[in-house]
């Protein structure tokens, strides 16, 4: 019994924001692409303290992608960039909408590219992210 109530067990992330959430951090480089929403836009860059950028070393990148050919294009643009121990956010709209895509349908994108999924989250009532990372297993060692 009490293994089944902790498997059914829902975590309630009500009391974090939205950048909270998605763990931006003050002064990361984060470049941002897409209608990932005006209100999280404003509020990354109040926690960032800075604006996004367009080049460079990413930290991270948050970006909306409304089919799996944008999914594939993102991943093979921020990758290279991607610090180790930064992290992707791919948006997508929620079901429902016209342009609603799978996310599960992403992860074999991110896996190409050495990439792996390891958190999704609601964005807001329109919009959820999945996070792609570096696995600790590669960090260190260059993707080809």
């Amino acid at each position: 019994m009490r293994g089944e109530m902790a498997t059914t067990a829902e975590r309630d992330y009500s009391h974090r924001t939205t950048v909270q959430k998605l763990a931006v951090k003050p002064a990361e480089r984060l470049e941002v692409s897409g209608d990932i929403g005006a209100t999280l836009r404003k509020e990354l860059r109040e926690v960032l303290g800075r604006g996004f950028i367009k080049s460079g070393k990413l930290d991270g990148a948050i970006a909306l992608v409304e089919s799996i050919d944008d999914a594939k294009g993102l991943l093979a643009r921020y990758r290279p960039r991607l610090l180790d121990t930064g992290y992707i956010w791919l948006v997508t709209w929620k079901r429902g909408h016209d342009a609603y895509v799978d996310q599960m349908k992403l992860v074999p994108c991110g896996k190409e590219l050495g990439l792996i999924d390891n958190k999704t989250c609601s964005i807001d009532s329109e919009r959820s992210g999945i996070r792609f990372v570096v696995p600790r297993a590669l960090r260190g060692k260059t993707q080809d």
